[in-house]
């Protein structure tokens, strides 16, 4: 072999043992039982839920008061012999200060390995601290913190915050993520669940768009996501009820199972319940004159779930299913403007009439974006609601 390729071999076999070096493994890398993951975070006024404090959620920091209490669910990844299968076990840390990264800082202080956060799987916000703050600051550091998932739910709350981090599911699982996959539901038409993680409502802030959140609730050990908080802009308004919340999901056209239900009207006691699988909704601005209005065109179709009084009712029978389906269009339409009415009534567009007149009609948006605010509580809505009923079920 020449001396030239006796080189190039040895050039080679240093390339090949200097490459196996950055094989070697993550140089960051941590062990999981070397972590501490945190799974959800409660916001709370600093004099809240007082009964929860010590004195070591506090820290030395410069002049100025610490108006905030930030506390973090943790998870405890304690060993556990074979064959046992014990709830997921967790506990509680707590801090105030000003700056929600500041506090999570020093949490550490109050933990033996690093806090881990891209595994939060809720944001619990109290109503006191939102109305004295908005709710941007709250969840500024959220929203810039690259460990945390935008798909991270966030809920508000009109009682303390803390106490949901101590709440034990009885599904064995740890409460933080129990909470944050309450809102997931995609048949219950009563949650505001889509578009309400990190991720939307960061979105809808940035664009200067009303956000909504689910609310949450929390009473003899049982927790229950009940109605929406609703926000002009980042500042909170009011709570919103389960009804509006379905008639805004009917104009958004988002939801694709749902029941809706209607007084039989031979039995007024008694209910009839059609079971929806599929929607198409179309929402059209209309421009007459100087008069904005919106036809809402909507097609369901789907089966008869339920029929209280069925004994006294063929569901087999076409004049039954023909009033049938005028009824269940009917409670759709008075629904829908129902959300319409509370909307106008706060202010806020949830149903997201601004962004359509802008897309379909941008010279008559360019007239009144200014004076968005006043004109969107005169709107009326035309609204063609089309039932199908495909299906009785297994029993006529």
């Amino acid at each position: 072999m020449g001396k030239s390729k006796r080189r190039l071999a040895v050039v080679y076999l240093l390339l090949v043992i200097t490459s196996t070096l950055f094989l070697t493994g993550c140089w960051d890398r941590h062990e999981i039982q070397d972590r501490s993951f945190v799974l959800a975070v409660a916001i709370d006024l600093a004099d809240q839920g007082d009964e929860h404090s010590t004195p070591l959620e506090t820290f030395a920091e410069g002049s100025g008061q610490k108006p905030l209490r930030l506390s973090l669910q943790v998870l405890s990844l304690s060993p556990q012999k074979r064959g046992e299968n014990s709830p997921s076990k967790t506990y509680v840390i707590s801090n105030t200060g000003r700056s929600i990264h500041e506090m999570l800082r020093d949490a550490n202080g109050q933990n033996s390995k690093p806090l881990w956060f891209e595994h939060i799987q809720s944001i619990i916000i109290s109503e006191a601290a939102v109305r004295k703050f908005g709710l941007t600051p709250l969840i500024d550091l959220f929203r810039r913190d690259a460990e945390v998932r935008w798909r991270t739910k966030i809920y508000i709350t009109p009682q303390d915050a803390r106490p949901f981090l101590d709440f034990v599911p009885p599904t064995g699982e740890a409460g933080g993520i129990f909470i944050g996959n309450i809102s997931r539901s995609i048949k219950n038409l009563h949650i505001a669940g889509s578009n309400t993680d990190l991720g939307a409502t960061s979105v809808r802030l940035d664009n200067k768009v009303d956000v909504v959140l689910p609310a949450i609730l929390m009473s003899d050990k049982q927790v229950k996501v009940k109605g929406m908080a609703v926000f002009k802009k980042d500042k909170f308004v009011e709570y919103w009820d389960e009804y509006t919340i379905k008639g805004a999901k009917f104009l958004l056209g988002i939801e694709k199972a749902a029941l809706i239900a209607f007084s039989c009207p031979i039995h007024p006691e008694e209910t009839v319940v059609f079971e929806m699988f599929q929607q198409e909704t179309t929402v059209t601005p209309q421009i007459d004159g100087e008069q904005i209005s919106f036809k809402i065109d909507i097609a369901m179709r789907g089966n008869i779930g339920e029929i209280s009084c069925s004994s006294d009712h063929d569901a087999t029978d076409k004049a039954f299913m023909d009033k049938a389906e005028a009824l269940f269009a009917q409670e759709v339409q008075h629904n829908i403007e129902y959300a319409l009415k509370v909307m106008q009534k706060s202010g806020v567009d949830d149903a997201g009439f601004a962004r359509r007149l802008k897309a379909y009609e941008p010279k008559t948006w360019d007239k009144v974006k200014d004076r968005w605010d006043e004109v969107f509580p005169t709107i009326p809505l035309i609204i063609n609601v089309k039932i199908s009923i495909q299906n009785t079920g297994e029993h006529k």
